[in-house]
């Protein structure tokens, strides 16, 4: 069903919300909506936030959005972060399971990730393993995150080694709402650079929430890059690294220098020395770099100090 179409009576409500943010994917993103619809969870809706140019997605998928369970809205906006917001308003559940328009996920993967938040009340932001598609390791990669075990992140020197990515990401609604929601300008399309994922769980654990990470479930990424893609992905990723993380200080939270300095000089300066003296591919020098541009980037843009998002420019 379309947006105008979205039933508002509060006795309707699903406690479960499913979304899926696309620009420009065309038909790939049907095998995401399929992977979704057949979930074993006995009560949730689908939002589709379509950020594209023309209706081939529309189009491809039009089949799809004949399921009652789905919500489709066509947004101008651009970047992930709005497209988050949108989909923030246009759902009806109490926790909302964000998943990649380049993603497949198993039928219980709703499930785990709302069971994920029974019995801890101050967990708002909840992260999946995230598995690669097979794939050729010599012609590129496949962004992906898997831990072992499950793990209940309650401080920011904890934060150093929970690094989920919004590929397999659930929200507390209510925790979301209360931070101002996900930062307009931060995620992929964003103009301060991705990390939307990271900024929502620094800002949850800033604001005295809690973020889970869990290996129970995984969902399968099949967004291959080629190596030479990867430099476009790395800019992206850590000058937003270095917007995020430019926040807290702006806000005199000067306790979250231990997220700084661990992504700034460990992940981005010192790692990828250490990956070329044991003669692995190195992650990129470039990395501190980007970080660090983007971080007196965050230093100069509007920041509301209170929501820690930043403010986007007046038209």
């Amino acid at each position: 069903m379309l947006i105008a179409d979205v039933d508002q009576d509060v006795d309707q409500i699903r406690r479960m919300s499913a979304v899926i943010c696309t620009r420009g994917r065309g038909a790939r993103v049907a095998s995401t909506i399929e992977s979704i619809l057949g979930s074993d969870h006995p009560s949730f809706e689908l939002v589709i936030i379509d950020q594209s140019t023309d209706d081939e997605t529309e189009e491809a998928i039009a089949a799809l959005l004949a399921d009652e369970r789905v919500t489709y809205v066509r947004s101008t906006a651009v970047g992930k972060g709005r497209a988050l917001n949108l989909a923030m308003q246009v759902s009806s559940g109490d926790l909302i399971a964000i998943t990649d328009d380049d993603v497949t996920v198993p039928p219980n993967w709703l499930t785990v990730m709302e069971r994920s938040f029974d019995g801890r009340p101050l967990v708002a932001v909840a992260f999946c393993n995230v598995v690669a598609a097979p794939h050729d390791p010599e012609a590129g990669f496949i962004p992906d995150y898997v831990r072992s075990g499950t793990v209940e992140v309650t401080t920011l020197r904890e934060k150093v080694r929970a690094r989920g990515i919004g590929a397999g990401i659930a929200v507390r609604r209510s925790a979301i709402v209360a931070m101002g929601g996900f930062d307009p300008l931060l995620g992929p399309g964003g103009p301060l650079g991705s990390t939307d994922d990271r900024d929502i769980a620094l800002r949850a654990l800033l604001a005295g929430w809690h973020v889970l990470e869990t290996d129970e479930v995984a969902v399968v990424h099949d967004g291959f890059r080629t190596w030479s893609d990867g430099r476009d992905l790395t800019e992206r990723d850590w000058l937003g690294m270095g917007t995020s993380c430019s926040k807290p200080i702006r806000a005199m939270r000067f306790d979250a220098l231990v997220i700084v300095l661990w992504e700034g000089i460990a992940m981005a300066i010192v790692k990828p020395l250490v990956d070329t003296i044991r003669t692995r591919r190195p992650s990129g020098f470039k990395q501190g770099w980007y970080f660090w541009r983007g971080f007196v980037i965050g230093l100069r843009h509007p920041l509301d100090r209170r929501t820690m998002c930043f403010v986007p420019d007046a038209p």
